[in-house]
């Protein structure tokens, strides 16, 4: 087996060789390098000794010694890997002791930012040429007797979804799963204590490779790659028109505890969601049992002040539901246009539970608060997912023959925060209740100004293109600008600020043309009307992380 992976190591692996059972026997050896989660890298210190000796050995992992040159140099280094299979995927630590004064110490710890399936063949030669390659970068600047721990990021996509069928790009950002938001100017280092390559300014997102800690110095560094161009990467209109010759760049990021964010596209992490809500519902409709959305949208009446519940939400445009039906007990706020089930009613309330927030959890039994869902007959075809740490969204279309989901478009955009008048984004499972081409927004109302009918405090202040309402008054809209506003609403210091952090007032705010394209993929053709608002035909499902 040592012999394979050593030839595996030069050669690579080559498809449709052998057994199953020797296939998932170099897949242990090969994925060394993969196989952990992305918290991984604190957790990842397998109780190896410090020094190699032949009868190595780590607790609760199966274990395989075998010698590889890494750097090229002549002298072998030895590795060590510890791994474990659970469900069919693979937990796995590779462990490399390099030769010091004619002793092998122990030097690196390499672990792997997602799971692989077991048989998954294809991902190995990729992710063991990352290994390779960034070798020479994590190694450099050692100092005697250092341990560095290593996760090595890849993307966030698995075989489950399809990205070649991308509807609308002009805001994708490309090959950028993991990236680093800049938060305040930092420096990009050529290594470890190295010198400073370049300045990444603020809102720039360098893609990350891998992060690093040492047992020698606990202050994580970030490896990355970023293109530099005549702005930050989030204006697009303004990088167009540029005349700075974009340049890409490589190196170390020291996180100093407020100058960067990890963020990313987790895919994954949205698929697991929209299969949740897929699997609640057929379950639900399995069981002769209606499908109910929450109905508390009451526009400018619920703006009191609450504390946020577990999942984040307040009682803003929400009913309170509670762990028992005596009214006691923990709460959590159900926001507007939540998917729900009934369960039944105890004590005069009604027992439901949510894709989202689980349950069972007990309700008002107000016939006014909620409604069963016509159009959902079965799986949800279309989500839009949302996800407030990382300021991105994705767009979603399920096939239904082979239950894959297709990526139609990817934005960042900006999302709700808490303040005065103000709310976070509501997280959940919601169903789109319309669209229309147009979203008002108020301010307080000055002498000379046209009140609101049923807010003489309130005045319209301007209005932004495009508007979907997924929960109470939160919308995904375009820009929003005054009245009085003429000009590119692209080049607006708001629309600069999208994919930074969270700034609205409760809606997702986008580019007019991204959610321009996003109404116009909602509706479908859509003829159903009520007023300036067209009502899918299709169940369209929002999900807020």
């Amino acid at each position: 087996m040592k012999k394979i992976f050593k030839k595996e190591m030069k050669e690579k692996t080559k498809k449709g060789n052998g057994s199953k059972k020797l296939k998932i026997g170099i897949f242990a050896l090969l994925n060394t390098f993969v196989g952990m989660t992305a918290s991984a890298i604190q957790n990842s210190n397998v109780n190896l000794p410090k020094e190699f000796t032949q009868d190595i050995a780590a607790n609760g992992y199966e274990n395989e010694v075998f010698d590889y040159d890494f750097d090229n140099d002549g002298t072998d280094e030895k590795v060590v890997v510890s791994y474990n299979e659970e469900n069919n995927f693979l937990n796995a630590i590779v462990s490399i002791y390099t030769n010091q004064n004619g002793k092998n110490m122990l030097s690196y710890q390499i672990t792997f930012n997602k799971k692989i399936n077991i048989l998954n063949l294809e991902e190995m030669s990729k992710l063991l040429d990352k290994v390779k390659e960034y070798y020479s970068e994590y190694s450099k600047n050692m100092s005697p007797d250092e341990t560095r721990h290593i996760m090595i990021y890849d993307d966030n996509r698995n075989s489950e979804i399809v990205f070649s069928k991308l509807k609308f790009d002009k805001h994708s950002p490309k090959d950028l799963d993991n990236f680093l938001f800049v938060k305040n100017a930092s420096e990009l280092l050529d290594a470890p204590k190295g010198k400073s390559i370049v300045t990444l300014k603020y809102s720039e997102k360098p893609k990350l490779l891998f992060e690093m800690v040492s047992d020698a110095n606990q202050q994580k560094l970030y490896y990355t790659e970023i293109t530099k161009k005549g702005s930050t990467n989030v204006n697009h209109i303004k990088e167009k028109k540029s005349k700075i010759k974009p340049l890409t760049f490589k190196g170390f990021v020291v996180d100093r505890g407020n100058n960067v964010i990890k963020r990313g596209f987790f895919w994954d992490k949205m698929v697991t969601k929209m299969d949740n809500v897929n699997k609640f519902i057929e379950e639900t409709l399995d069981a002769g049992q209606d499908i109910n959305i929450i109905t508390e949208y009451a526009p400018l009446s619920h703006d009191k002040e609450s504390k946020k519940d577990k999942f984040g939400n307040k009682n803003n445009q929400s009913v309170v539901a509670y762990t028992n039906p005596d009214k006691k007990g923990e709460i959590i706020n159900v926001p507007d246009q939540t998917l729900f089930r009934i369960l039944g009613e105890e004590k005069g309330m009604l027992k439901i539970e949510t894709p989202f927030y689980g349950g069972p959890y007990y309700i008002s039994k107000d016939k006014d608060s909620y409604k069963k869902v016509e159009n959902i007959n079965g799986a949800i075809n279309k989500f839009v997912a949302i996800d407030p740490s990382s300021q991105a969204e994705m767009l979603f279309e399920r096939d239904p023959e082979t239950n894959k989901y297709k990526v139609v478009t990817y934005s960042f955009v900006t999302t709700g925060k808490d303040g005065s008048g103000s709310y976070e984004t509501p997280h959940g499972a919601f169903l789109i209740a319309f669209t229309r081409g147009y979203m008002p927004f108020t301010r307080k109302a000055r002498e000379g100004d046209t009140p609101l009918p049923e807010r003489p405090d309130l005045t319209i202040a301007g209005v932004a293109k495009f508007a979907v309402r997924f929960s109470g008054g939160g919308y995904l809209h375009g820009i929003p600008v005054n009245t009085h506003f003429k000009g590119e609403t692209a080049l607006t210091e708001t629309a600069a600020k999208i994919g930074t952090f969270k700034e609205s007032h409760k809606c997702v705010r986008h580019f007019d043309d991204q959610v321009g394209f996003i109404v116009d993929w909602i509706n479908a053709g859509s003829k159903i009307k009520d007023g300036d608002n067209t009502i899918p035909e299709e169940p369209v499902v929002a999900i807020v992380l």
